[in-house]
């Protein structure tokens, strides 16, 4: 029988608690000593997810893992629902916000890029600097410098993606046609 620890104040209001079975989850999936914590309403939780049956776990920090249940979240769209399960493990962000901020216990579920969140976290370190050192204008030049920096990232990992795809492809042309076995000659019954 699983025992439940519950978290005071934020898995009442969030109906959820987390099981034995869900740290038997989270150890097997992101290793020994994983700590589990449930979703608390108003948070931003940024990593990757492993979609399970009824609840979802998400790595947010090493040995660390967010527990949200899978009935509350509200993918940005049905195409990236779809992405996303079909991943192994998806990098989101899932906010327990409205538009205007306010806590919700429910969450929606957004694509999300580690290496543009580093970027933009940079852009931003770089602006404040500008501000302090009086570089009027700056915030603009950041911006177009940050997009075309991304924008060349993408393609570059396109091109990447283009070249495996090819190189497969190309492989398998080579590749001669394996003879058909004596089960596959064999006349259907």
């Amino acid at each position: 029988m699983a025992t439940t620890t519950v978290v005071p104040d934020t898995a009442a209001k969030n109906g959820l608690a987390v099981t034995d079975i869900i740290k038997m989850d989270a150890n097997r999936i992101y290793g020994q000593g994983t700590q589990v914590y449930p979703a608390k309403p108003g948070a931003v939780y940024k990593g990757d997810i492993t979609i399970l049956d009824t609840h979802v776990l998400q790595e947010i920090g090493k040995n660390s893992v967010i527990l949200h249940e899978k009935s509350k979240l509200d993918y940005a769209s049905e195409e990236f629902k779809k992405t996303a399960e079909s991943l192994r493990r998806p990098d989101v962000a899932i906010y327990y916000q409205d538009d205007n901020k306010n806590p919700t216990d429910t969450a929606k579920v957004f694509p999300f890029s580690p290496a543009k969140d580093d970027l933009e976290r940079v852009v931003a370190g770089l602006k404040k600097s500008a501000k302090e050192l009086n570089m009027p204008n700056m915030d603009n030049v950041l911006d177009s410098l940050a997009g075309r920096s991304w924008e060349r990232n993408q393609e570059i990992r396109k091109h990447i993606k283009d070249e495996k795809v090819a190189a497969k492809e190309a492989k398998a042309a080579t590749m001669p046609a394996k003879p058909a076995t004596p089960q596959q000659n064999a006349p259907k019954r």
